[in-house]
């Protein structure tokens, strides 16, 4: 029977041939077999990121989505660890914004402070074992909110931007928990069926260890037990936690927590000065500087030329959109009519932001028509 030596294990082979990977071949950070399911999932974020752009937003307010493409984030997170989600975030942002045009444009920056805030927090989280997939999705979320709106006051030179935090806050904790749960089941029926062999999810040194998730290292030992490193035979033991515990205490506690803070900040609205007045006034800042101000009791057209782009308001029956953009992710136009004082639309591209407010009878200060 051949034992084996030294010099045969470090290099990876056996007197039948075949090789290993072992610590010799590792030259990195990652196996290649890690590199190959990053690589993968960075493909699947692509393009759902792609997807996403198509479709409409789950609420008409700047900066909301539908988060598809950070599933794969998530994933890799999950599987091997914080640097693999770093990887697969940026690898994926860089090559979405390629295709969108907006490389190293204002939309890139803005998603990059999001995206980067989003992917620490997940990180952050995934070491705690009072949170699964949803919670960490969730505070993803929130995170990724907070990061863009910053990013987008800095941008557009308007602090007022910030004033929509709060109902981000609202609408992004239900569409994390969403997408977190479509992940932990996901993985969940790929454990099931074996292809997770090999992982850190099934050897217990993936972030889902942290979220207690996939990892084996508190499932019960005993006869007829798999092995926890992914051999033996049978499922493993926490496959029935896994789908049960999809949404756990703690994932309910933040989401639910962040979005009631958040309504009752949307609701006080209404007791702010501003809000009491009535909305007669738009005004229309271009890179934080006051380009128009529009009166809301006059329909009419006006177009807007910022540098290198082209944007059409519109104004009627006492609300105002933006008819027209050629900016490249369509959020202004998406968001349609407002008409409520401190209601925003935001063009993060080219730095217009328009946003209601009350005033006097003084009349506009310009009518194109």
């Amino acid at each position: 029977m051949w034992i084996g030596c030294r010099s045969c294990v470090e290099w990876g082979v056996d007197p039948l041939g075949r090789r290993s990977e072992t610590r010799r071949e590792r030259k990195g950070p990652f196996s290649t077999r890690q590199l190959t399911r990053l690589g993968l999932l960075t493909a699947v974020g692509l393009a759902l990121a792609l997807l996403e752009r198509q479709l409409p937003p789950p609420a008409p307010v700047p900066g909301v989505r539908w988060g598809l493409a950070n599933a794969a984030t998530l994933a890799a997170l999950a599987l091997d660890g914080p640097g693999a989600g770093f990887a697969v975030w940026a690898s994926r942002f860089v090559l979405t914004q390629a295709f969108a045009g907006t490389l190293f444009g204002p939309a890139f920056f803005v998603g990059g402070a999001g995206g980067l805030l989003a992917w620490a927090a997940m990180a952050l989280l995934s070491r705690s074992r009072r949170f699964g997939p949803a919670g960490v999705s969730a505070a993803g979320a929130v995170a990724h909110h907070v990061g863009q709106l910053a990013a987008a006051a800095a941008v557009t030179a308007t602090p007022g931007v910030l004033l929509l935090l709060p109902l981000l806050l609202v609408l992004g904790p239900p569409v994390g928990l969403l997408i977190g749960v479509l992940v932990g089941l996901l993985l969940s029926r790929l454990r099931s069926a074996g292809a997770l062999e090999g992982t850190g999810a099934l050897k217990g040194t993936g972030a889902l260890k942290g979220m207690g998730a996939l990892a084996g290292s508190d499932a019960p030992a005993g006869p007829g037990a798999p092995d926890p490193s992914g051999g033996g035979t049978g499922r493993h033991p926490v496959a029935a936690r896994v789908r049960s515990r999809l949404i756990r205490p703690a994932d309910m506690i933040l989401a639910v927590g962040v979005a009631a803070v958040a309504l009752l900040l949307v609701l006080g609205r209404t007791w702010w000065p501003a809000a009491r007045t009535t909305p007669t006034r738009a005004v229309v800042t271009v890179a934080g500087t006051t380009w128009r101000t529009l009166d809301l009791r006059q329909d009419g057209i006006y177009p807007v030329e910022p540098a290198g782009g082209h944007l059409v308001i519109e104004v009627a029956g006492g609300a105002v959109r933006m008819r027209e953009s050629d900016c490249p992710d369509q959020v202004c136009v998406l968001t349609g009519w407002i008409s409520l004082p401190g209601d925003m639309i935001v063009c993060v591209p080219y730095r217009v932001v328009i946003q209601v407010t009350g005033g006097t009878d003084d009349g506009p200060d310009a009518i194109l028509r």
